[in-house]
């Protein structure tokens, strides 16, 4: 069998989903990929060719076909629970009677954690920059997560605050406002920074400031340690059970919102 042959099936019918088929090396047997599943079509295509394919059918000259995103695999950004939130809560800020952060008070962290009340009603979401425990370095070259540009922008619209959080010092803030208004991710440069000043900066710190000019609705990061410093001192994450609780509920695990762009 020659190489592998993607054929593209246009919907014939308005409102109708795309089908791709996927002729498997194996029997040459048909699969048709449609809405994320693979559907057996138990057609043989061996020996189809250009020439006896219907006009609505395209034979391209892929060898293999590209790497999945994760809007590709779910049909969902991995981000939209915490945009989702974000939204909901910044419009629930303004008739709150008693305000309240996603961060929490320092007492009782492991047994009964409190949110910290906000001293002002303006919406903010800190996204931590750092992958894992690597500083985040800035590259022009770096492509967003899929749907999270479309995802700030409406917060913005919303009139919620985006604040951006790494372990870089203050002076490369050039370069990071740079990197995010090439990826599309901060196009207007409207967003503000949480970068260490001086030796004493900690994340922790930088947070625990910025929610008292802005109330902190969402943390969005790779790691629980974004959330609350309490993760780096314990050895096993699972050794603050009453914290899971945070989970999805103002703090929320993802992928790093930029990435290297798929060579």
């Amino acid at each position: 069998m020659g190489p592998l042959a993607v054929l593209a099936l246009l919907p014939l019918l308005s409102g109708c989903a795309a089908v791709v088929a996927i002729p498997l090396l194996a029997g040459g047997t048909l699969y048709a990929r449609q809405e994320g599943a693979f559907v057996h079509a138990a057609t043989p295509v061996e020996a189809a060719s250009a020439a006896d394919l219907p006009e609505h059918i395209t034979v391209t000259t892929l060898t293999e076909l590209p790497a999945p995103t994760p809007m590709d695999l779910t049909g969902r950004s991995p981000w939209q629970p915490f945009l989702d939130y974000a939204l909901a809560q910044g419009a629930a800020l303004a008739e709150a009677e008693r305000p309240e952060s996603t961060l929490l008070v320092p007492d009782g962290l492991l047994t009964t954690p409190r949110r910290r009340s906000c001293i002002t009603r303006f919406p903010a979401v800190v996204i931590d920059l750092d992958k894992a425990e690597t500083p985040f370095a800035p590259d022009p070259a770096l492509r967003p997560s899929p749907g999270l540009a479309t995802g700030l922008a409406a917060l913005r619209k919303a009139g919620i605050v985006v604040l951006w959080l790494a372990d870089l010092p203050a002076s490369r803030v050039g370069e990071v406002a740079g990197t995010l208004r090439a990826s599309g991710l901060d196009a207007d440069g409207k967003d503000q920074f949480l970068l260490i000043r001086n030796g004493e900066d900690r994340k922790q710190t930088l947070r625990e400031q910025a929610n008292a000019d802005v109330c902190i609705v969402a943390i969005a990061g790779d790691q629980r340690g974004d959330f609350d410093e309490l993760y780096d001192y314990l050895r096993d994450p699972s050794g603050a059970p009453g914290l899971e609780g945070m989970i999805g509920s103002g703090w929320f695990l993802v992928p790093p919102p930029l990435d290297a762009a798929t060579p």
